[in-house]
């Protein structure tokens, strides 16, 4: 077979940046012994990437058993450049800039009620240059998170009305001349428990989001599924049987999509907005109405997730839903109508321990990948690992 002396090369440099974003600090010989690569060629590349600036230099590892040259551990330099994650909600955006190693340094929210599409855009797009206006470096890419279907970086399917179609990668990146990912929420929170939850913990991984839309991020062998067209994981429009009259059949979403149990909610309780300290009040004083409500909404999503767990068995399903974080109590309901099916595989049934920044955070992943030209390797953010450094000499 004839390697191609250029891929090999284009392979090498990404695998070498991957070891120093995940495990560093890390010295060049450490890298070459885990990628079985020969010392010249790891520190031909080290030093491109040292020029650069793309990594930075830290300090001094322990010297081996036998002695010598104490190692210069490398790390990512997270002052090369920064990235914004966005996502557009139905009545508000949401925005969070973050370092190349994952940390968030700003979140902001903002309310785009009865604001058109155009407006929201340069709302946006106002926000966006404030966050440039009090950094020092320089921003790296954009990456937006919305309901619907994606596929290519094009939006094939949206809650939003207009932006079905509307090619919001290149309306972004000419503005501000950098990369810009679209991803489905879904699939941004999938992004975020695979890559912040520790190296290998979530390799089949299923990230159930419930907002506008019940959505599906796949997580497979470690890589994002994202199906034909990017139509895996809408399983809000999949039928479900009535609980009560097996003929009659709805939506997903029509049982569980948090607009519709909103709705619900708000009709019994005979307000025009919500209100979440009235809900959880209602919820502790065992009000019928409310139980009721829940109930429905815990047992149809218990049947999603028991054809989730029978069909891809993965090693968990994580549950991405602003209602399950102001109630996670319902999780026991959940958990034990899943119990009352014969289902083959039975996943655990996790709560996402960050329902609000989750897939900003997995928005940041995705982006970061791009503009380290990863987009095919795994990164693992916030390792803490103990290392002893000693200070360079300047």
């Amino acid at each position: 077979m004839i390697i191609n002396k250029h891929i090999m090369r284009t392979t090498n440099e990404k695998q070498v940046l991957q070891q120093i974003v995940n495990a560093g600090p890390i010295s060049r010989s450490q890298i070459s012994r885990n990628l079985s690569l020969n010392k010249v060629t790891v520190s031909d590349i080290y030093s491109e990437l040292l020029h650069e600036g793309l990594i930075r230099e830290v300090g001094h590892g322990v010297s081996t058993r036998n002695g010598g040259r104490k190692p210069v551990m490398a790390l990512l330099n997270v002052d090369y450049g920064y990235i914004i994650s966005i996502n557009i909600l139905r009545q508000r955006f949401t925005m969070l800039a973050c370092r190349l190693d994952g940390k968030s340094e700003d979140y902001t929210s903002v309310s785009t009620r009865n604001v058109d599409l155009t407006t929201a855009l340069d709302m946006i797009e106002d926000d966006i240059r404030k966050m440039m206006a009090e950094r020092d470096t320089r921003l790296l890419g954009l990456s937006f998170g919305l309901d619907g279907m994606i596929d290519n970086n094009q939006i094939l399917g949206a809650t939003l009305a207009g932006l079905k179609n509307f090619d919001l990668a290149k309306y972004f990146g000419d503005k501000f001349n950098v990369p810009v990912v679209l991803e489905n929420l879904a699939n941004e929170s999938a992004i975020f428990e695979r890559d912040f939850s520790g190296e290998g913990v979530y390799e089949n991984l299923i990230s159930v989001t419930i907002r506008d839309q019940v959505s599906a991020g796949i997580v497979a062998a470690g890589h994002l599924y994202r199906g034909h067209a990017g139509e895996a994981g809408v399983i809000g429009r999949c039928p479900l049987a009535d609980r009560y009259q097996e003929q009659t059949h709805e939506t997903v979403n029509h049982y569980v999509s948090e607009t519709s149990v909103l709705k619900r909610i708000m009709a019994y309780q005979h307000l025009d907005h919500v209100d979440v300290n009235r809900i959880r009040r209602d919820y502790l004083g065992h009000q019928p109405e409310l139980l009721a409500i829940l109930d429905e909404f815990t047992y149809y999503l218990a049947k999603v997730l028991a054809n989730l767990s029978g069909s891809f068995a993965p090693d968990a399903i994580v549950l991405n839903a602003p209602i399950l974080e102001l109630l996670p109590e319902l999780m026991d309901g959940v958990r034990g109508y899943v119990d009352q099916m014969a289902i083959s595989r039975k996943a655990p049934l996790l709560l996402t321990k960050k329902a609000k920044e989750a897939s900003l955070m997995g928005g940041s992943s995705a982006i970061i990948h791009r503009v380290l030209g990863l987009d095919d390797l795994q990164l693992t953010f916030k390792n803490e690992r103990q290392v002893v450094l000693e200070e360079l000499e300047s």
